[in-house]
């Protein structure tokens, strides 16, 4: 007998593939594995951005010790209405690697606003819309882009910071805020109990002036400028917030207009907001924190015997 005939009648081994079953069980498994890794995907990825959002506030504040230490004072706001408009963290660039930046507002120093000077000024416009990485959070998409809403320049490209000097506890608007508050409205003034606020140029604050203690003063805070209209980065009107509202607290409905009830902090870090300190450390803040407490925080002499828990 012919030996490969032998070999051709054999049977032959058959290729077997997935039954539907098999491939619906693999599907699954598959599907299960992803549901199991997103989370923890978008958990590294939450806890990476809240990490370059304390760094950002750490520079800030860094850069506004480093101001200090060179003037003897803490930067301060210029009033749009009867000054330049020159916010806080116009006068800080220089102290966070922004020199060139700072010279471009340079133009802008002198004059009022209200008359077409100061930062109003034509020559000013490119530094208005500059995106700043230091001053944007990266949790916050909205605050990556300029904004031609904000109020005093609508019309106008300016950039938006996430991040606000703290002015004290101040009820913004007074009586027509649904939030308690230290009154008089001090805001128009130079009477505020905290560190930053358009008008702190009438009476400049020093580190010493913190009575309460630097580790236990907030100094710069978290806001979102979606929530928070008036966060032009570089001006006067849009660099400072009070602990008059919770944190985190929206108005439902939210309305561009009635400024007195959204004038606070808030972040999209789940649970609180970060604050620098008058000492320059970074302390996440929880938004279940005491009310008082969280007033008391904001007053660079009140005499409150407070510390965050």
């Amino acid at each position: 007998m012919n030996i490969h005939s032998r070999q051709e009648n054999r049977p032959r081994p058959v290729d077997r593939g997935f039954t539907l079953v098999e491939l619906l069980v693999v599907i699954a498994i598959i599907g299960i594995l992803i549901g199991l890794l997103l989370p923890a995907v978008q958990a590294v990825r939450a806890a990476a951005r809240r990490m370059q959002c304390t760094n950002n506030l750490k520079q800030l504040g860094l850069g506004v010790h480093n101001y200090h230490g060179a003037s003897n004072v803490l930067p301060s706001g210029m009033a749009y209405e009867a000054s330049s408009g020159k916010g806080w963290i116009v006068s800080i660039l220089p102290h966070v690697e922004q020199q060139a930046l700072f010279d471009q507002f340079k133009p802008g120093m002198n004059g009022s606003y209200g008359a077409g000077q100061g930062l109003f000024r034509a020559e000013c416009r490119n530094a208005m819309k500059t995106l700043v990485p230091i001053v944007q959070c990266p949790s916050d998409p909205t605050v990556k882009t300029t904004s031609t809403e904000q109020w005093q320049w609508v019309g106008i490209e300016v950039a938006l910071t996430s991040y606000k000097g703290v002015m004290g506890d101040n009820r913004m608007g007074g009586s027509y805020s649904v939030h308690p508050g230290s009154e008089p409205d001090c805001h128009l003034g130079p009477n505020c109990s905290g560190l930053f606020w358009r008008y702190s140029y009438q009476r400049p604050i020093r580190i010493e002036d913190i009575k309460d203690g630097t580790t236990n003063t907030f100094m710069i805070g978290h806001s979102r400028p979606r929530y928070f209209p008036c966060s032009a980065a570089f001006f006067s009107n849009g660099d400072y917030a009070s602990t008059y509202a919770p944190i985190n607290y929206v108005p439902e409905p939210f309305s561009r207009n009635e400024w007195w009830n959204w004038w606070g902090f808030s972040s999209d870090h789940p649970g609180g907001a970060p604050f620098c300190m008058g000492d320059g450390s970074v302390r996440f803040v929880s938004e279940s924190i005491d009310y008082t407490v969280y007033r008391g925080m904001s007053t660079r002499a009140g005499g409150e015997t407070v510390q965050i828990p």
